[in-house]
């Protein structure tokens, strides 16, 4: 009985100390001071992708809308006008007619012999040079006159009926007497230009104006245009067709138009 209580005793006070010497603490693995780092969650950013938009073209303007009778109309109103009877356009040649620029610019120039490659596309008579000659020897001369020179040029006769004037912001614009076109030099931009383009129409044979298409080169009260409309290409072909020639009166052109 002794012998167990003192063997009790001697067990016990080991016990205490491994206790206090930490012996008996289970080992938790790490250094003593040490955390546990959790991984930071890393967000990648992603930009937004655009979803592509979808490019219509935008549609050729057509002429929509527009009939033969409305091209044939259109063609009445710019071939008769100013009180001729008669079609005034160039005889049927097979030469092509030549045009000559005296005192205009390079810009001039260029306007005048794109223009000449239209007509040339549009016309099946007639074809036009479409290079400039310089001077005053051309079938077709244009000349650029000062405003008080322009002044001086009479148009009262050799066919005067025949002969135009246009009057615009400048005071006179242009003048046309048979094959010869004067024009201010004065102006300039668009409006140049347009009366460049306008009185060379107007020697082709379209001496008349057009009160319905406001956009036509041809329109009166006078615009700024500065090349063919749809309409006003339509009337080119026809005038520069198979079926028309100088000297044609109103009822011979309204035959070949509206009764084929």
């Amino acid at each position: 009985m002794q012998s167990r209580a003192f063997f009790s005793l001697p067990l016990l006070c080991v016990v205490v100390c491994l206790a206090f010497s930490g012996c008996l603490t289970a080992p938790s693995g790490q250094e003593p001071g040490a955390s546990t780092l959790t991984p930071a969650t890393t967000t990648v950013p992603t930009a937004e992708i655009p979803v592509p938009e979808t490019t219509v073209p935008a549609p050729t303007p057509t002429a929509i809308g527009l009939s033969s009778e409305d091209i044939n109309l259109h063609f009445m109103d710019v071939a008769f006008g100013g009180g001729n009877l008669f079609l005034e356009r160039l005889p049927l040649s097979s030469k092509r007619t030549t045009i000559s620029l005296n005192a205009g610019t390079e810009s001039d120039k260029l306007v005048i012999e794109s223009f000449a490659v239209r007509f040339n596309a549009l016309s099946q008579s007639n074809k036009l040079f479409e290079n400039t000659k310089e001077g005053q020897t051309g079938d077709i001369r244009i000349k650029f006159l000062s405003p008080e020179g322009l002044k001086a040029i009479d148009l009262t006769y050799d066919m005067g009926w025949l002969n135009h004037e246009y009057a615009c912001d400048k005071g006179i614009c242009a003048k046309i007497k048979g094959y010869d076109i004067y024009l201010n030099a004065h102006m300039e931009g668009e409006q140049r230009t347009h009366y460049l383009l306008r009185s060379l129409l107007y020697t082709l044979g379209f001496k008349g104006d057009s009160l319905r298409y406001p956009d036509s080169i041809f329109s009166y009260p006078e615009n700024t245009a500065t090349g063919l409309s749809f309409l006003d290409e339509k009337a080119l072909q026809v005038m520069y067709g198979l079926g028309m020639d100088n000297g044609m009166t109103v009822d011979d052109v309204k035959r070949v138009l509206f009764f084929r």
